[in-house]
């Protein structure tokens, strides 16, 4: 129970503040029974579904219970991986229709006395299909420890998103070597805990902002999807060593009859020369970033990019993590999609910042990047969830609800109209609602201390204004 307990905390700390739930998972608690095989997290259907180990030919082998990752813990156990490359694997499976961005992470190790398989992959595939799929940057190197066999987090590929049916993973051996470097006999010993795989619900998210560039004009530079204010904002390329602007140009996007924007004078410009958006979302949290980047085989831009953010007032940029990105010749290799901005971004009291910035003075043939290479950029779209449901008005006056913080009663002013107000958690889950008292005021002594959203409705219903309120 303790280790469940660790390993939950694990999860929300990584992966809930973005909205990741836990799919299915195996810690192997106990070690005898059925429980001991199968799932002991996730769905109530995944956790009816068992470990295994199994070949290409359909036979399956004994699991057995060893010590694991922590004290009083186990892991399951597995010999006769001789001759195993290809052919021999581990393999367990889920159902989750109504997810996406399904992420895997899991623990391996051999046996110094009795030697296991070195080299592994994860693959997948669904019910029904008599093939497997790599996983992208699945390799792992198994060795005595469990340090070496870690995967963390890794994306399922998106043709995972919304199963349909059950999906599979296995891990498979990719050569016949152990990890003292000799051949795999038939004692050699493998051990895995710590599977895991979350996913995020799908969700009908909001456009906040957008460029796909449909006209190859100047107008393009203004973003041509989301709210009717981020819609007046433009896109730059901007260096803050020396503080100015590049300029913008436009050229063929990744299909036909279709513009992306580009820009030259990247030299020398690691950690200081961007890309870079900017957006409001008063009512809005969960943020999500897509985007596709392309370089210039005639004439190389930057490879190493990576993205951040930064909110109104602030002077640094935080990076966003998972966000590096590299670029090639194509549209395919430098895509960003619905990549998670940290909470701290949620319910922005103003702008939020979005840069794409290089890394490094790399271009994509290798060489140190020229004055002349280009950088390409489109799709850029970026998403949010608003917990009112209700499309929010941003032409509002920033400070209208105040103390802030407050401990008693709040005022509001400069909002005509205001008739009646809830009060929510970030998480989005109503604390308080009623009508707005006599001279504009809302009492909230009762309310528990914390970061709170405030929102004014007029007479109609209709939401006029939001606001974060720190309660102390």
């Amino acid at each position: 129970m303790k280790r469940q307990l660790l390993a939950f905390a694990l999860i929300c700390l990584s992966g809930f503040a973005f909205g990741q739930e836990v799919v299915t998972g195996w810690t192997f608690p106990v070690n005898t029974g059925t429980d001991s095989l199968n799932a002991n997290m996730g769905t109530a259907q995944n956790m009816g579904y068992d470990i295994r180990k199994e070949d290409a030919f359909g036979s399956e082998d004994n699991i057995y219970f060893t010590s694991g990752t922590l004290e009083n813990d186990f892991a399951a156990t597995s010999q006769n991986w001789d001759n195993g490359a290809d052919n021999k694997f581990l393999s367990v499976k889920f159902k989750m229709p109504g997810y996406k961005s399904f992420k895997l992470s899991s623990k391996q190790r051999s046996d110094a006395s009795n030697p296991g398989p070195r080299d592994w992959k994860v693959q997948y595939h669904f019910s029904g299909q008599d093939f497997w799929t790599d996983i992208p940057n699945g390799a792992i190197v198994c060795d005595d420890n469990w340090e070496t066999g870690v995967l963390q987090n890794l994306p399922l590929p998106a043709e995972c998103n919304n199963p349909a049916s059950s999906v599979y993973i296995r891990w498979i051996p990719t050569s016949n070597i152990d990890i003292s470097g000799n051949e795999v006999l038939a004692t050699g010993i493998n051990k895995i805990d710590d599977i895991m795989v979350t996913g995020l619900p799908i969700i009908d998210a909001d456009t906040l902002t957008g460029w796909t560039f449909p006209t190859g004009t100047e107008t393009d530079l203004n973003a041509n999807m989301g709210t009717e204010q981020n819609m007046g904002y433009d896109i730059r390329v901007e260096d803050d060593l020396a503080g100015t602007e590049g300029t913008i140009y436009f050229t063929n996007g990744q299909v036909a009859n279709d513009w992306a924007a580009a820009a030259e004078g990247w030299n020398a410009g690691a950690d200081h020369k961007f890309w870079s958006i900017k957006f409001k979302a008063l009512a809005y949290r969960d943020f999500r970033v897509s985007s596709k980047q392309s370089g210039d085989e005639s004439k190389p831009g930057p490879r190493d990019w990576k993205l951040q953010y930064q909110l109104s007032g602030q002077d640094v940029w935080t990076d966003i993590p998972d966000g590096a990105v590299t670029c090639a010749n194509n549209w395919t290799t430098a895509v960003v999609e619905d990549l998670p901005v940290p909470a701290e971004a949620n319910y922005p009291p103003s702008s939020v910042y979005i840069r794409w910035v290089m890394t490094s003075n790399t271009g994509i043939t290798g060489a140190d990047v020229l004055a002349d290479g280009i950088s390409k950029i489109d799709d850029i779209l970026v998403t949010g969830l608003s917990p009112t449901g209700i499309r929010e008005k941003l032409n509002v006056e920033d400070v209208a609800i105040y103390p802030n913080p407050c401990s008693g009663i709040l005022h509001i002013e400069k909002i005509e109209g205001a008739d009646h107000f809830t009060i929510c958690g970030l998480d989005g889950k109503m604390i308080r609602s009623g009508k707005i008292e006599t001279g504009g005021t809302i009492p909230v002594e009762n309310v528990c201390s914390g970061l709170f959203l405030i929102n004014v409705f007029d007479a109609t219903g209709e939401i006029i204004h939001t606001q974060k309120i720190l309660i102390k």
